[in-house]
């Protein structure tokens, strides 16, 4: 080793020990009117810190993404307003019913146009809270598998803490930053997951109804999945952890859903999977295991991904844009098994979203497909994603538009929705002659092209209303296709 990589080696470790703080000293950071932003799965040792802190000032900001920091955004929680941005989760939903947050319109691909262009009305978080892995030989820290646009946020806040959490595997891709390019460190403060510890709790003090179901899910976890929620692993319901975990069971309908997006995957596609219910479902119902060479170009995971490398059946060969590799934004989504597929894997790369999520990259893909959930179509192919009943929020957009839009432009791609054709145990169809008063539009008629439910597939692209009303009702429930005739012939007058 030289004398100039000696003094490289010692200068980083000098800087990353000059950075570190307590969780309370290093949140002093936050001011009076800042607006915090909170990386996905943010730590809860900063975020238990951030909330003693703004209890001392009279306004702090929070901006979130996916969030689960619940007593933030609490009733009794600091005084500021409390953004929600992309996709509202479980865990939040009740804040933003009771209006206690609000949402952020906003997609991947336009996240810091408005920053970055130099725009008045543009802001962009004050400090920045996330997870960093421990540094490197070399004095580099990984965000690990659960990334999004951590990075490009890190670049842009004015302040950024990071706790170090031994936990976080490194990944592949742009996925490192180094320490000099963040302000804090918390290190200590997160330990490694006793998983002996996480299984007693289970065996001792889980509601006895859950036992077997949790130990189950505890044996089919990787150990990243089990630290995430290590402390209330033993007190969560079982369905929110198997559908987390990305353990959910095939249904009938997702399995003739993907029996049907069978016949439309070709050989070479690179494909874009949504985490929404049934899209999630599709690599495990075995909807691409007949193709060759297909390429991935994605948000997040979804259970059986990995499995589809490990099969030969995901090469990337023929993609136009990262060749040879996978892509997301982060792997969450994915079960245990793909996890361990993924770790120290470089077949799979993790990308900033604002970067790998744009339409104009995307879109240069060979056979671009996008295979993304809805909550409702109307027969106009108008597709309702993040509400029901006219403008209840469930989630926001996530990176469905992006996804869409990169689709339908790439020449030879597909823009694909996958539904199940009832809700509420087949009492309500989720094909709907007109969208109730309110209903957020997350796709739009014009962009539609094919819609898939357990009962067939729509072809929409190139249609007329008529035509597509009649797609359209050959793939709803029998049980409501009648009524959906006559409400079709009401407002576009006869199909025939």
């Amino acid at each position: 080793m030289t004398a100039t990589s000696t003094r490289r080696y010692r200068d980083w470790r000098d800087e990353f020990e000059s950075r570190k703080k307590s969780p309370a000293e290093a949140l002093e950071a936050v001011q009076e009117g800042h607006l915090v932003g909170l990386g996905i799965l943010c730590p809860g040792v900063l975020t238990a810190a951030l909330l003693e802190r703004a209890r001392k000032l009279e306004r702090v900001d929070i901006r979130c993404l996916a969030p689960r920091e619940v007593p933030l955004f609490s009733p009794d929680g600091p005084k500021g307003e409390k953004e929600i941005a992309l996709f509202i989760g479980d865990a939040l939903r009740p804040a933003h019913d009771q209006r206690i947050a609000t949402y952020l319109p906003n997609t991947f691909m336009l996240g810091f146009k408005a920053f970055d262009a130099g725009r008045p009305e543009a802001r962009i978080p004050d400090v920045f809270l996330v997870a960093v892995s421990p540094p490197n030989e070399k004095g580099y820290v990984n965000f690990g598998p659960h990334m999004w646009h951590k990075k490009a946020y890190v670049r842009r806040c004015r302040h950024t803490i990071a706790a170090i959490d031994p936990n976080i595997e490194p990944v592949f891709g742009d996925t490192w930053i180094h320490v000099s390019e963040i302000d804090t460190f918390v290190d200590g403060a997160i330990q490694p997951v006793d998983l002996a510890a996480v299984r007693q709790r289970i065996e001792t003090q889980a509601p006895p109804e859950h036992r077997e179901a949790l130990l189950d899910i505890f044996s089919q976890a990787s150990s990243d999945q089990v630290a995430l929620v290590e402390d209330m692993f033993h007190l969560m319901p079982p369905g929110i952890l198997q559908q987390a975990f990305g353990l959910a069971e095939v249904d009938p309908a997702a399995q003739a859903i993907a029996d049907h997006l069978k016949t439309l995957i070709r050989d070479g596609d690179t494909i874009q999977v949504g985490v929404g219910q049934p899209s999630s479902l599709m690599f495990k119902a075995g909807a691409f295991d007949h193709a060759h060479d297909l390429g991935l170009h994605t948000e997040l995971g979804s259970p059986g991904l990995a499995r589809l490398w490990e099969k030969g059946v995901l090469t990337g060969a023929r993609k136009s844009i990262h060749r040879g590799r996978a892509v997301a934004t982060a792997w969450t989504g994915c079960d245990g098994t793909d996890l361990r597929i993924i770790a120290g894997n470089p077949a799979f790369e993790l990308y900033d979203s604002n970067y790998l999520l744009n339409p104009l990259l995307m879109a240069q893909n060979r056979q671009m497909t996008s295979i993304n959930s809805a909550i409702a179509v109307d027969l106009l192919g108008q597709v309702a994603s993040e509400d029901r009943f006219g403008g209840h929020m469930v989630n926001g957009t996530g990176g469905q538009p992006d996804a869409h839009l990169s689709a339908a432009l790439c020449p030879d791609g597909r823009a694909i929705t996958v539904l199940r054709s009832t809700a509420l145990e087949g009492t309500v169809s989720k094909i709907v002659a007109q969208h109730p008063e309110g209903t957020l539009v997350t796709v739009p008629r014009y962009l539609a092209d094919t819609v898939i439910t357990e009962y067939g597939i729509a072809r929409l692209l190139d249609k007329n209303h008529r035509q597509r009303a009649e797609e359209l009702i050959a793939i709803a429930h029998p049980d409501f296709r009648a009524d959906l005739r006559a409400q079709a012939k009401q407002l576009w007058g006869s199909l025939e």
